[in-house]
């Protein structure tokens, strides 16, 4: 999929992305930051080290990140194969900012384990969620 592509679909959705998830379950508080800029990214290594060229062993599966520090969803759009991969990369990584997560919620992550984290697993049921509401809402946008 074509990096315009992917900017067409992450514009026409994010705006829809934020008015049906508003909150998140596991927190009471607001956000701590104003909604995350998207910035689209080659590779989850080559952004993070600063080497356009480094590569690593989650290079070809890893598809979206929420920075919290920086405020920002990456999306890695060389691994995004259609609307559905970016629509639940959003809606995942919106969650997250939501959560509010801090250096001790991520302790707890390392304790739970990554998949039984219940950061994860709310990001993970919301993408179940609102998929097929946003691939309709994306549907009729292109009609």
């Amino acid at each position: 999929m074509t990096q315009d592509k992917i900017i067409e679909i992450l514009n026409t959705a994010y705006p829809k992305v934020q008015k049906l998830i508003t909150t998140s379950r596991l927190t009471s508080e607001p956000p701590l930051q104003s909604k995350p800029s998207i910035e689209l990214h080659s590779d989850i290594y080559a952004r993070l080290s600063g080497d356009e060229e480094a590569r690593g062993e989650h290079s070809s599966t890893s598809k979206a990140q929420y920075d919290e520090e920086t405020n920002v969803i990456y999306i890695y759009y060389p691994n995004m194969e259609s609307a559905e991969d970016i629509l639940r990369s959003l809606i995942h990584e919106y969650t997250h900012y939501l959560q509010n997560i801090t250096p001790l919620k991520r302790k707890m992550d390392k304790v739970d384990g990554y998949d039984e984290s219940p950061y994860e697993q709310e990001a993970h049921k919301n993408e179940n969620i609102y998929i097929g509401k946003l691939l309709e809402l994306l549907t009729n946008s292109n009609s």
